[in-house]
């Protein structure tokens, strides 16, 4: 009987633990999702953004640019330089509370921008709400780069 009762007691004890790790998982989920919508709505309000950069004709005045924006872990914090008009550098400046293995594959989506000279890139697969942590943190940097920014 007294065995029956451990059992028991271990049973209950795995069953709340699975519940607990379930309700973490599930409520850091909905935090993403709150920032990402939150993010989409703070886009609407803002006016539209050039996404290319061409020499003399670009909307991009030469500089380097700070942006933030919410990653998966956190904020993520980056710095963008602009010359000639074009993106020539974005580095992660920040990003502390970022899960190490997302941000690392998320960073492939630097050498896309730089590529592409737009943010209108594709996300990193497995590793989407740090990649787009990077893009809109980049995309807040080239905000403060337009040359009609108030």
């Amino acid at each position: 009987m007294h065995r029956f009762w451990i059992k028991t007691c271990n049973l209950i004890l795995v069953v709340a633990l699975l519940f607990g790790y379930q309700a973490v998982v599930q409520s850091r989920a909905q935090k993403e999702t709150i920032a990402e919508l939150e993010y989409e709505l703070q886009q609407k309000t803002v006016s539209g953004q050039p996404e290319e950069a061409d020499g003399a004709d670009s909307l991009y005045a030469d500089g380097t640019y700070t942006g933030e924006a919410q990653g998966y872990g956190g904020t993520v914090a980056v710095e963008l330089t602009v010359e000639n008009g074009k993106i020539t550098d974005l580095t992660i400046t920040s990003a502390e509370k970022e899960d190490t293995a997302y941000l690392d594959a998320a960073s492939a989506v630097i050498d896309s921008i730089l590529e592409q000279q737009s943010t209108d890139v594709d996300t990193v697969s497995g590793a989407t709400f740090s990649s787009n942590g990077i893009l809109h943190a980049a995309e807040d940097a080239l905000r403060k780069a337009e040359k009609n920014h108030a």
